[in-house]
């Protein structure tokens, strides 16, 4: 509660509603996957993870929904049982599915850590730091079941040096002429990461690909497929030149199923907001690295994806299924100019 306060008389700001909006919105879309995946899993252990996160998702609509309802603001359609067909065969392995509930774990842990720094009213505090506090258990426990069967890819090992050093020329930032230095900690992990992020994106959306049958969504999955194997081959390029291995590519983990699962909305949603999370994640790599040629390859790669992403979004426009989130009085249109 705030000192000498009632909330009830304390609006929330912009950020605050742009915030709570994009969490309510995003899980809305979070249950119907999960409501799949804990259908479809076999493994138990998975199964508890994913369950996890299904409950997660319920809980946080529920909540962002009663802070929108405290002041009066409408509540986004978002996503419904109608978004999903439970029924539909399996489309993912239980590997796939687990990774990829950790990639949304991911998503989600660095999502509401910036939404939290945004927000001071003490309702929508609570519910983003309890929601950090939630997804790093299901963010352990993901781990946890990684590791334990085997199937987390842990990044390339490099050796502990002697002692801490110095760079002493600028040669350290060169990556085309002259003495080109190999990759550093950072480099590699940004890299790693992006393959990782990649080959998971790139066999969702052959998922994908198989069950729309909108022509023009599956060209445009199939784009999106055909970016993220580029991304893959850039990254394993430059691990290959260092004899650093890459990750495993994930592509053998979808089966054959062409049965529709998500609803055209919700598939295109979904990959509109992993390529946000990809911008992001690019951003965050071209400020950890420090050779050109890495810095430069990243750029390039950034801007690919936000055309994609853009052209993404126009398709969320034309089919009307982009809702408006609140925005700024437009006083020339009152005022009649």
């Amino acid at each position: 509660m705030e000192v000498g306060h009632n909330i009830e008389n304390i609006m929330l700001t912009a950020g605050e509603i742009s915030e709570i909006f994009n969490a309510y919105y995003h899980n809305s879309a979070s249950i119907q996957v999960m409501s799949y995946f804990k259908e479809k899993v076999s493994d138990p252990d998975i199964k508890k993870a994913i369950e996890m996160a299904l409950e997660q998702s319920k809980s946080y609509v529920a909540q962002t929904t009663a802070i929108l309802n405290s002041i009066n603001h409408p509540i986004p359609q978002g996503f419904t049982q109608q978004d999903v067909n439970i029924n539909a065969p399996r489309i993912f392995s239980d590997k796939l599915m687990m990774l990829y509930t950790r990639f949304l774990a991911r998503f989600g842990l660095t999502y509401y850590s910036e939404a939290r720094a945004c927000c001071a009213r003490s309702d929508v505090r609570d519910f983003f730091n309890t929601a950090i506090d939630s997804t790093i258990k299901l963010f352990n426990l993901a781990d946890e079941i990684l590791l334990n069967k085997g199937m987390f890819e842990k990044e390339p090992i490099i050796p502990i040096p002697e002692k801490i050093d110095v760079i002493k020329k600028q040669s350290f930032l060169n990556g085309f002429l002259g003495d080109k230095r190999t990759l550093n900690a950072a480099e590699i992990n940004r890299l790693y990461l992006a393959f990782h992020r990649n080959a998971l994106g790139k066999a969702f959306l052959i998922g994908l690909c198989q069950t729309t049958k909108d022509k023009e969504l599956k060209h445009y999955f199939m784009r999106g497929k055909d970016i993220s194997q580029n991304h893959m081959n850039i990254a394993s390029g430059f691990l290959d030149k260092e004899n650093l291995p890459s990750p495993l590519i994930l592509d053998s983990e979808v089966t054959e199923s062409t049965e529709t699962i998500f609803s055209d909305k919700l598939m295109l949603f979904h990959v509109v907001s992993l390529d946000a999370l990809g911008l992001g994640m690019n951003g965050i790599s071209l400020s950890r690295v420090m050779r050109k040629d890495l810095s430069i390859a990243i750029t390039r790669l950034m801007t690919e994806v936000a055309l994609y992403a853009e052209d993404g979004f126009n398709l969320l426009i034309d089919k009307e299924w982009f809702e408006r989130m609140p925005q700024a009085t437009n006083r020339q249109e009152l005022i009649g100019v």
